[in-house]
């Protein structure tokens, strides 16, 4: 994999691009991850051009400017301008968790622009009830009112990957590999972090289920998903309930934690090709 850099309107994206020939794969990672936990689906799509994008706000990318907050839209205008920028046509989107929402709901908006979509332990946008819209948006205002800039505070990785594991299911060298690119190093070797404080904020607001139904019955490619038997995302549950949602959708399920692709390449990475040659 080559580091590179994409521009996508304002924004420069990193990312990690095999520089392959032929049909274009862009990559999405999950919240607060980076196109690192993507890495170990290389090597089962070397065949293809491979791109795995550092949403804005992770890893390398650029932060969204003072005053400007992540929203789930907000993403699916970077990779518009991205697509548009390269004259990249005709893609297949690969995500995983935020990602895997990401894709999906970009299918649905731009159809013409997405041969096909892989969601890794995501189905479709998470959703909430009419009834709470007043709550969520107090949520969110407040939650911008917390600290949202990073200090200057010299970050000990080996600290910071038992962090992440006490708080969810990621194997520790999975979570070395991301936290590394979510940060950056003085001359002196210390570790700040480089992701923007302002992605633990609490978006604006969430679909509620029947605008994500009328969102994802406009998705017109066919959908592959993964399912995590150990995930707290419960794919399987949740592609039972809406799989009527996909005009053509298969799930295939693996034995497991959240980030399973991380965990069994062999196995997802083989099952994404297969995916991707029947396309």
């Amino acid at each position: 994999m080559i580091e590179t850099e994409f521009h996508a309107g304002p924004l420069t994206l990193g990312g990690l691009d095999n520089q392959g020939e032929g049909q274009v794969i862009i990559g999405l990672h999950g919240f607060l991850d980076n196109a690192a936990s993507l890495e170990p689906l290389f090597p089962y799509l070397t065949q293809y051009r491979f791109i795995s994008l550092d949403l804005a706000g992770h890893g390398t990318s650029t932060h969204r400017p003072h005053g400007s907050h992540y929203n789930l839209v907000d993403y699916l205008q970077d990779l518009y301008s991205l697509l548009d920028h390269y004259e990249f046509n005709n893609v297949i989107l690969l995500g995983h968790s935020l990602g895997g929402i990401l894709a999906t709901m970009y299918a649905a908006t731009f159809p013409e622009q997405v041969k096909g979509v892989i969601s890794i332990d995501a189905c479709g946008p998470l959703t909430k009830p009419t009834d709470t819209i007043a709550e969520q948006i107090r949520t969110s205002i407040l939650s911008r009112f917390k600290k949202s800039r990073n200090r200057l505070n010299i970050v000990n990785l080996e600290e910071a990957v038992q962090a992440r594991c006490n708080v969810s299911d990621i194997k520790p060298e999975h979570a070395k590999a991301i936290i590394s690119r979510n940060l950056t190093q003085d001359a002196g070797g210390h570790c700040f972090w480089a992701s923007d404080p302002k992605l633990r904020t609490v978006s604006t607001v969430r679909l509620t289920e029947e605008q994500a139904e009328a969102l994802m019955r406009n998705v017109q490619c066919p959908v592959w998903f993964g399912a995590a038997s150990d995930s707290f995302k419960e794919v399987k549950n949740s592609y039972e309930a809406r799989q009527h949602w996909f005009k053509n959708s298969q799930c295939e399920y693996f034995v497991g934690g959240h980030h399973i692709h991380m965990e069994k390449p062999e196995l997802v990475g083989t099952a994404i090709r297969n995916f991707v040659e029947q396309l």
